[in-house]
């Protein structure tokens, strides 16, 4: 029974893992206020990240975390959306086999990450263009980040009185 109980974080944390294991998370980046590329055309930046597992610290096991695949997801992804002119901006792969050995040399986790930068179409930045707008229009209703402006303008602070505290 002591024995069950050491090992049900290990099974749940392989459990996880195995759930998790093929994942691919997307984000792209279209606000850049007005700026533009090398090229004097508008980029968009696109992220892929991917975790996989390997077995025996090289061979793949779950999900395809190689930067030739990557790449190939990430430029297909970006012609499926009328882009061109694609730049990898970075590309990583992590093996992880050191985390929490012994274990980790059976089942290692690796993560891949491929940055790429590309010039959008014109339906695809006329598209991020009319969102920008609407989220400029929408009323806040939410706290903003700490880089809008202040409240009370400059011009109209008061420093805080000597002596008091809050």
């Amino acid at each position: 029974m002591e024995a069950h109980r050491r090992l049900r974080p290990l099974l749940s944390l392989l459990v996880l893992a195995a759930c998790l294991g093929s994942c691919t998370f997307y984000s792209t980046a279209t606000h850049w206020n007005t700026r533009v590329g090398p090229n004097g055309k508008p980029v968009f930046y696109r992220s892929a990240t991917r975790f996989g597992l390997n077995l025996l610290i090289l061979l793949p096991f779950l999900g395809r975390t190689d930067i030739d695949r990557m790449i190939d997801t990430a430029t297909a992804n970006v012609a499926a959306d009328g882009g061109d002119v694609v730049r990898v901006v970075q590309a990583e792969s992590e093996n992880y086999w050191y985390g929490f050995s012994p274990l980790t040399w059976l089942i290692t986790p690796v993560i891949s990450t491929v940055d790429v930068e590309y010039e959008p179409s014109p339906q695809e930045l006329e598209k991020a263009r009319a969102e920008e707008a609407a989220e400029k229009t929408r009323p806040p209703t939410q706290a903003e980040p700490l880089d809008t402006s202040p409240i009370t303008p400059p011009g109209q602070q008061q420093p805080a009185q000597a002596g008091t505290r809050r």
